[in-house]
């Protein structure tokens, strides 16, 4: 593949995309490492500080306001102009997470006029092993569902999900393997699907990038393109 010059660091480029993506809509998953719930919210806070209202919904309860309140001392804006624009609801269990997406999501974008729906730690709830597997995917496919209708109907749905641990790890979704199909059907149904690699050392990906936290984004399309010297396929 051609080789892509990377003027800005991936999260700049992810922020970039995510950005243009907001215009057209769709459905965009972003998984990988444990980093994805912290990256994707760094990248929204840009979209924050424009004005932007963002609906968020944190079924690994994982989001820290006091990084956004960071990020927006950076851009010496005030942390409440940008934590004003977030919109935070929270999931603990398949059951919550089913109601909110299926009952109250289009009722909130609508509210807030926001054309934008994070569902970060989407699969944190339907891992669970108190919940049968017949039933987390009932839950898994309705929601889908739900999610793929708002993509298509011009919001864009940014789906955020750790790829599950092997083995116990603090703070990571254990990897069942009555459920193993769950990530693989999302990548099936997104638009587009970002992995974000976090390595140690320089990672080099087959789009011939090189980068510490290495991004690639692709779709069932299949075509090459490329935005901000980030290269994906859409």
């Amino acid at each position: 593949m051609q080789r892509v010059l990377t003027p800005k660091p991936p999260l700049s480029q992810f922020t970039c995309a995510l950005d243009r993506w907001s215009a057209q809509g769709g459905l965009v998953l972003l998984y990988g490492s444990e980093d994805v719930l912290a990256y994707a919210l760094l990248a929204i806070a840009s979209l924050l500080a424009k004005g932007e209202h963002v609906v968020f919904i944190d079924s690994a309860n994982t989001v820290n306001p006091f990084l956004i309140a960071e990020v927006a001392t950076r851009m010496n804006r005030q942390p409440k102009e940008l934590l004003d624009c977030l919109h935070i609801s929270r999931t603990f269990t398949v059951h919550q997470l089913e109601a909110l997406i299926t009952e109250r999501i289009a009722r909130a974008l609508h509210t807030y006029a926001s054309r934008i729906l994070i569902a970060s730690g989407f699969l944190h709830n339907l891992y669970d092993e108190d919940v049968a597997p017949r039933e987390a995917w009932r839950i898994f496919r309705k929601a889908v569902a739900h999610l793929r209708a708002l993509a298509d109907a011009g919001t864009l749905v940014l789906v955020v999900c750790p790829t599950p641990a092997a083995r116990s790890e603090p703070g990571r979704t254990i990897r069942l393997r009555d459920r193993d199909g769950l990530l693989d059907a999302l990548i099936a149904t997104a638009d587009r699907v970002v992995k974000l690699v976090t390595s140690t050392t320089s990672a080099t990906l087959s789009t011939g990038l090189s980068l510490e936290k290495s991004v690639m984004v692709r779709s069932t399309a299949k075509r090459l393109d490329r935005l901000s010297g980030l290269a994906y396929e859409t």
